[in-house]
């Protein structure tokens, strides 16, 4: 399955940070890359997989940062659509999910793990769409002694994604570029299923295809490829 997705960066590049969101799934609801998040709303939704998808993870073969982007319409299109969603920003390297919505950053995902406290509340923060919650990179993603692949291989991180799927229909999980780091091979085992996000014309074929392989190694379930910046719509 491949999905195409038209300009994202582009029309995300103007994102507005501390204020209201800023989404092309809101802000131009009837251009055609809102579609193309509509339509992979519908195959996140209804994929014909067992065990159904509940959880999905972006994985960016090397688009050049528009991982977060998908990441934030994806769950905003679940949402818009009366799904309850909580967004993870797993990029613990330049959290930015956050900036999307205009929330607070102070505590979040690398707090939750560093505290290995699984009984602990999860920072949740609420957004401005109905149903939609992001947890966080948090503050200390930064200055933690921890590497970012080591907090998110945790025990507590099986702990934390079921206690995820507990509250919402939905996660969204946002991470680094496979093409630079590994920490979402971390994550990727742990969630239902996984979107391999290419880009047209900068994405190497080297580089998706190593991709591919390193998620497949892990065992990770790629519930297939989204293709940006492709001059067309969604396909397959």
């Amino acid at each position: 399955m491949v999905n195409q997705i038209e300009d994202i960066e582009g029309r995300e590049s103007k994102l507005a940070t501390n204020r209201a969101v800023d989404l092309v799934v809101l802000s131009d609801p009837e251009s055609p890359v809102a579609e193309a998040y509509r339509s992979l709303r519908s195959t996140v939704k209804f994929a014909n997989v067992e065990p159904p998808v509940r959880s999905v993870a972006i994985a960016d073969a090397g688009t050049g940062g528009q991982h977060a982007a998908a990441a934030a319409n994806l769950g905003a299109a679940l949402a818009i659509g009366g799904d309850s969603v909580i967004l993870v920003d797993a990029d613990l390297r330049a959290p930015s999910l956050h900036t999307y919505f205009g929330v607070q950053n102070s505590h979040g995902l690398c707090d939750w793990l560093a505290g290995r406290d699984v009984t602990r509340p999860l920072p949740l923060e609420a957004t401005s769409i109905a149903g939609l919650s992001i947890l966080p990179a948090g503050l200390s993603a930064g200055s933690s002694s921890a590497l970012p692949a080591d907090l998110l291989g945790r025990d507590s991180a099986r702990e934390l994604f079921r206690l995820l799927r507990e509250q919402a229909s939905f996660v969204v999980v946002n991470g680094p570029s496979l093409a630079e780091y590994s920490d979402l091979l971390a994550v990727a085992p742990r969630v239902d299923a996984v979107l391999l996000l290419i880009r047209s014309g900068k994405t190497k074929r080297a580089a998706a295809q190593q991709a591919k392989t390193s998620l497949e190694r892990v065992g990770a379930r790629i519930l297939g490829v989204v293709l940006t910046d492709s001059g067309g719509h969604f396909r397959g």
